[in-house]
């Protein structure tokens, strides 16, 4: 079991406080989850300075978001650059040995579900082809949330989506709990296909990315639900952009965390 700090609460410009943030955790493995932005001609010129830096540690990477979307048309403009930055995110995720890559079925709100879903299928099924070229695992993820109109999946369809599939999973528990969904009974069911977590908290409703202890989610709950099913899944704290000068909290929450697994 792994733990990662997202770089999503960092601004490209900023990614280089990661280092300076796991200086300060004594525990190990604990490493980075890269949250790619190929939209941004300032990120590879970032990681690129600082690779040696990277492959210090462990890695997992979060696919590409921004201007990104893999429920379009298949050979439509976003179609093509989401593809462009997907194998962009695979030739990277190889220089780094990520464990994994997330994938999002879509981003968008939603506007015709089933074609959707059914171009989001094509998307994986062509990205999986090409991830075995660069010794790639692309992991789904419980993408969107009620209150931005962009859940393609409700909490059965997720399920039954991830048991017809042969990826495996990460559980985002702040998206599982804006949707109301049932965490326990969720884990239950893909106990064999997730391999890791992305951890943060909220009111029950706004995605906020805020810290485990700092909303309405029970983290307690869900720790002895993560011991009891999956205890060797990674755990991903994945907090927004206001957390990137509160490393005391980071460096409290792992510590909170490693205290309670087993």
């Amino acid at each position: 079991m792994n733990i990662y700090i997202s770089t999503n609460m960092f601004k490209v410009n900023q990614l280089e406080e990661v280092f300076n943030i796991l200086e300060h955790i004594p525990h190990e493995n604990v490493g980075i989850e890269l949250f790619v932005e190929f939209h941004n001609p300032e990120f590879m010129e970032v990681v690129n300075k600082n690779m040696e830096r990277l492959n210090k540690y462990k890695i997992s990477m979060h696919g590409p978001y921004y201007k990104t979307e893999h429920s379009s048309e298949i050979g439509s403009d976003s179609y093509n650059i989401s593809k462009k930055y997907f194998i962009d995110t695979l030739k990277l995720s190889q220089k780094l040995d990520s464990s994994y890559i997330v994938y999002h079925h879509n981003n968008c709100k939603i506007h015709d579900k089933k074609v959707m879903i059914k171009n989001s299928k094509i998307n994986l099924e062509e990205l999986n082809k090409l991830a075995k070229d660069y010794n790639a695992k692309i992991v789904i993820e419980n993408a969107g949330v009620i209150s931005r109109q962009n859940i393609l999946f409700d909490q059965e369809e997720f399920i039954q989506i991830c048991k017809e599939s042969n990826q495996d999973v990460l559980i985002d528990i702040g998206h599982a709990f804006a949707n109301g969904w049932n965490l326990e009974y969720v884990i239950k069911e893909l106990k064999n296909k997730i391999i890791s977590y992305h951890l943060h908290n909220n009111d029950g409703k706004k995605d906020s990315h805020d810290s485990i202890f700092y909303g309405s989610f029970n983290i307690d709950e869900f720790l002895e639900i993560y011991n009891k099913y999956t205890n060797k899944a990674d755990l991903v704290l994945e907090y927004n952009k206001d957390y990137r000068k509160k490393v005391n909290i980071l460096i409290e929450d792992i510590d909170y965390i490693k205290s309670r697994i087993k």
